[in-house]
């Protein structure tokens, strides 16, 4: 789990975006690997709407960064990888 979060900022396929929000779901769940976040929890932080929150997830899952499942509108299970 720490290395790939060391080397997502030298990712250059990885959007500016996308790497916040990774940064800030490998916080909430240091300890843990799985979290759950939703999207008005991150607008505080960037600003994102859930579509666009979706896209940068499923960057981040394409990449073997994270797998995550959509719960309820907004309401994410992330599973860090």
């Amino acid at each position: 789990m720490i290395h790939q979060n060391k080397n997502i900022w030298k990712d250059k396929k990885i959007p500016k975006e996308a790497k916040y929000i990774y940064e800030y779901i490998y916080s909430k769940g240091i300890d843990k690997y799985i979290v759950d976040i939703n999207v008005g929890e991150l607008q505080h932080v960037i600003k994102i709407k859930n579509k666009g929150l979706q896209n940068n997830l499923n960057i981040l899952e394409q990449l073997k960064y994270l797998i995550y499942e959509e719960y309820d509108n907004g309401m994410y299970t992330i599973r860090i990888v």
